[in-house]
């Protein structure tokens, strides 16, 4: 059972010291954040002005090895800050992706032939795809070979034990999910694809455009967990073993702070018990299961909360 797992990885990785200082440091950039505006006011204005991809690559690195480093020492770990390797590849991979969140040259483009419903379109479909470019693709080659023990890539393996308890769990979280759907900020941020805004999208009937959206918008999830439980855990775990979850919480929770707190926060919990399942069965689909399985519940909750207030 699940749970069994996370009690099992908790009894054995848990030092007091480590979890406080990495619980408090995620709660003071969660504050700092909502509090001073730091990714409006700092982060959002770098897509405009050509930083982005070097500002999140300061950021995400920041907050990963600040959440790393001290925490080894805590342990007396010394031996994993000596290791080349867990700072080259840990660099390497956020090097990714901050290029998949930062590249914002696109949004830029200009098509004749398409109208400006279709571009818009067009774009929006290009800012849930590209992490296909910048993430899967590289992550593959860095698999084949650098990482040739590592069965899968980076968890998409054919091992899926307890797939049947993430529905379960999935299940007992949609009243949770409707819940959230009437907080202030949810009908800023969903549904993603706001159809309404869009007609006639190169000739296609609303419902085969928004399906396509929905479609890369949902996939680009997989790649999320590809990341984050593949890469950053289980790629990371041949280096830092059980060490490498709680900094990924720390790099995952930062990747929300453009979004609803409510969100944000959810997000150092669910990261942390992705990353404990992740680490002890050594695949993601559980993870792909409930991150698509949230965010579809998100959109269709979007949906419904704007035809509602419509009325």
């Amino acid at each position: 059972m699940l749970y069994k797992e996370i009690l099992e990885f908790v009894k054995q990785d848990f030092h007091l010291l480590v979890y406080a200082y990495t619980f408090v440091f995620i709660c003071v950039a969660i504050f700092f954040n909502y509090k001073f505006g730091f990714y409006a006011k700092v982060m959002n204005p770098t897509y405009f002005n050509g930083k982005s991809i070097p500002a999140f690559f300061l950021l995400y690195s920041t907050v990963y090895f600040a959440a790393a480093i001290p925490a080894f020492c805590l342990r007396g770990e010394y031996d994993l800050l000596k290791q080349p390797k867990f700072y080259l590849k840990s660099l390497l991979f956020i090097a990714l992706y901050s290029l998949s969140v930062g590249f914002y040259s696109y949004r830029n483009w200009q098509v004749p032939s398409f109208s400006a419903e279709e571009l818009a379109f067009v774009i929006k479909l290009v800012s849930n795809i590209k992490s296909v470019f910048f993430i899967t693709i590289p992550l593959l080659i860095i698999k084949i070979f650098f990482d040739k023990k590592v069965k899968g890539l980076y968890g998409l393996s054919k091992n899926a034990k307890h797939l049947e308890v993430y529905l379960l769990a999935l299940l007992v979280m949609l009243p949770f999910l409707a819940v959230t759907s009437f907080s202030g900020d949810f009908l800023n941020a969903y549904p993603q694809f706001r159809l309404w805004f869009y007609s006639n999208i190169f000739n296609m009937p609303a419902w085969l455009y928004t399906s396509i959206f929905e479609t890369a918008y949902l996939g680009d999830f997989i790649n999320t967990e590809l990341f984050f439980r593949g890469a950053m855990v289980i790629g990371m775990t041949a280096i830092l073993g059980k060490r490498a979850i709680l900094p990924m919480v720390a790099f995952y929770v930062s990747i929300h702070f453009g979004k609803p707190l409510v969100e944000t926060i959810s997000s150092m919990f669910g990261g942390y018990i992705l990353g404990i399942l992740a680490y002890q069965t050594r695949h993601i689909w559980g993870g792909v299961m409930a991150h698509i399985g949230v965010a579809f519940t998100m959109e269709i909750m979007g949906f419904l909360r704007y035809y509602m207030d419509r009325e």
